[in-house]
C-alpha cells in the first residue's frame, strides 16, 4: 500500500512538471496569435486556471460550514505561493521584475489582502462582502486588458515580423487546457497520496493540514512558476504568482463567502495569518521595488517569512507573536 502511494505521489510529480512544461511552451504563441504580452496570457488564463485547486477545497468546505478551512485554504495559499514559492524560483535564479509585475499586480495583490481583512474585522464575511470582493476583481482585469491593448497598437508592427508557430492556433489552445488540467490532476494526484503517506509515518494532522493543504493547493502555480523560471521568464514566474493570488483572494474568497457567509471562530486568521500576509507582501513590493532584481538574499529572508508562518501552524499555541 505504501509502495502504491509513493508511486502515485512520484506520478502526480511528473504530471505537474509535464503538463507545466506544455503551459510554458503554448503561452508564446497564444500571446502571439493575439498580439499582447505573455504576461496578459498568464494573467487572464494560466493564473486564473491554476487556482481550481483552491477554489474546489475552499468552497466545497464553504458548502460544509467549514469556514475557517475555507478561509484558512484561501490565506495560506496566497502565503505559501508569495513566499516559499517566490523565493525558491529567486534561488533559483535572481527575477528581474517588469514594471507592469511592480506597478501593478503587486500593488493588487497587497490591496486584495488588506480588503479581506478589512471586511473580515467584523469576524464574518458576508454574501455582500463576497461580491464586494468579486466586484474589486473587475478593475484589475480592466486594467490588464486596457494596457495590453495599448501594448497592441503599439506594437502592431512589430508583431508583423514574429516567427509564427508551424502548429495552428486551436492546437496550442488544446494543448494549453489538456496541460492545466494535467497540472490540476497531478497536483490532486500529489496532495491526496502525500497525505495518505503522511498519515502512514504518524504527521500530526495539524501539521499535515498546515504543510500539505495550503503547499498541495499551490502546486499547479508553483510547478509553473518554477518552469517558467528554468526557462528565464520572469514575466510569466512573478505573473504567475502575484495574478493567481489576487484571483485567489478576491474571486475565490468572494465565491466561498456567496456560497455560505464565512464565519470566523479561529482568531489566530485575524491576528496573525492575515495581517503576516500582507506584511511578507508589503516586504516583497519593497524588494522589487528597490532593485532591479529580486535577490537571492532578498529571497532568503521572505522564506524566512514562510519558516515562521509554518511554525505558527505546528507549535502547540503558536508562537508569540501577534498583530
Amino acid at each position: 500500500m505504501i509502495a502504491l502511494n509513493v508511486l502515485f505521489f512520484l506520478l502526480g510529480i511528473a504530471l505537474l512538471w509535464g503538463s507545466s512544461e506544455v503551459i510554458i511552451r503554448s503561452i508564446t504563441p497564444i500571446a502571439k496569435f493575439f498580439r499582447v504580452k505573455e504576461l496578459v496570457i498568464t494573467i487572464l488564463g494560466v493564473s486564473v486556471l491554476s487556482s481550481l485547486p483552491e477554489l474546489s477545497i475552499s468552497a466545497f468546505a464553504s458548502l460544509k460550514g467549514n469556514s475557517d478551512i475555507s478561509i484558512g485554504n484561501v490565506i495560506g495559499s496566497n502565503f505559501v505561493t508569495l513566499t516559499f514559492v517566490t523565493a525558491l524560483c529567486a534561488m533559483i535564479t535572481p527575477i528581474s521584475i517588469r514594471r507592469e509585475i511592480r506597478d501593478r499586480e503587486s500593488s493588487w495583490m497587497i490591496l486584495s489582502s488588506v480588503v479581506i481583512l478589512i471586511l473580515a474585522m467584523d469576524k464574518t464575511l458576508s454574501r455582500i462582502d463576497g461580491l464586494i470582493m468579486i466586484l474589486l476583481y473587475i478593475p484589475y482585469i480592466f486594467s490588464v486588458i486596457t494596457e495590453a491593448k495599448n501594448d497592441n497598437d503599439s506594437n502592431e508592427e512589430d508583431s508583423n515580423d514574429t516567427k509564427k508557430s508551424k502548429l495552428p492556433i486551436w492546437v496550442h489552445f488544446l494543448f494549453e487546457v489538456i496541460a492545466i488540467c494535467g497540472v490540476i490532476f497531478g497536483a490532486t494526484l500529489a496532495l491526496n497520496n502525500g497525505q495518505k503517506l503522511g498519515e502512514i509515518v504518524g504527521i500530526p494532522p495539524l501539521a499535515l493540514g498546515a504543510i500539505l493543504f495550503a503547499f498541495g493547493t499551490s502546486l499547479p502555480e508553483m510547478a509553473i512558476a518554477v518552469s517558467a523560471t528554468f526557462k528565464k521568464k520572469s514575466e510569466i514566474t512573478m505573473g504567475e504568482i502575484f495574478s493567481s493570488n489576487i484571483f485567489t483572494a478576491l474571486v475565490v474568497m468572494g465565491i466561498c463567502a456567496l456560497i455560505n457567509p464565512l464565519q470566523i471562530s479561529d482568531m489566530n486568521i485575524l491576528g496573525f495569518d492575515i495581517p503576516f500576509l500582507i506584511l511578507a507582501g508589503v516586504m516583497v513590493q519593497i524588494f522589487i521595488t528597490t532593485g532591479s532584481k529580486f535577490s537571492r538574499v532578498e529571497a532568503l529572508i521572505i522564506f524566512g517569512l514562510y519558516v515562521v508562518f509554518l511554525l505558527n501552524h505546528i507549535l502547540p499555541g503558536g508562537i508569540p507573536i501577534k498583530f
